[in-house]
C-alpha cells in the first residue's frame, strides 16, 4: 500500500517535531535538539509545527487510502503523497527551526492543501464513475 509509506514518512517527521517541543521544553536528555533557542516564541513555534502537522496529515492519509482503495493510479498517489510529504516538510522545519521564512511557510502552506484538494477532486472523481 502506498498510503502506508507516506503514513510512516510522516509519523517519523511527527516524532522528529515532537523531541523538538520535548528539547525546548527544557528535557535535559533532548539538549542537543534545543538549539536556535529563542526563547519562549521559539517553543510557542515549534508547538504550532507539531500540531498543524497533526491537524493535516490524518486527514491527507484518510483521502490517500480511500482514493488508493479505489484503484486511483500509484503514481497519482506518488505525486500526491510526495508533494503533501514535502509540504509538510517544509512547514514544520520553518516553524519548528527556523526563526522566520516566508518561503517555507507559504510554500508549505500551498503545497499541502494544493495536495489535499487534489486528493480530494481525484478521489470524488474516482466515487463518480463507480
Amino acid at each position: 500500500m502506498i498510503t502506508s509509506l507516506y503514513a510512516a514518512l510522516l509519523g517519523l517527521f511527527l516524532v522528529v517535531l515532537s523531541v523538538r517541543v520535548i528539547a525546548l521544553r527544557g528535557n535535559p536528555l533532548f539538549r542537543v535538539f534545543a538549539f536556535a533557542n529563542h526563547g519562549p516564541e521559539t517553543l510557542q513555534r515549534a508547538i504550532r509545527g507539531h500540531g498543524n502537522l497533526t491537524e493535516y496529515a490524518p486527514i491527507m492519509l484518510i483521502v490517500m487510502f480511500l482514493a488508493e482503495y479505489q484503484g486511483m493510479a500509484a503514481g497519482t498517489l506518488h505525486l500526491i503523497g510526495g508533494t503533501f510529504l514535502v509540504a509538510r516538510l517544509m512547514h514544520g522545519i520553518c516553524f519548528c527551526f527556523l526563526r522566520y521564512n516566508m518561503i517555507l511557510r507559504v510554500g508549505g502552506t500551498a503545497l499541502s492543501l494544493g495536495s489535499l484538494i487534489t486528493a480530494c477532486i481525484q478521489c470524488l472523481r474516482y466515487f463518480t464513475q463507480s
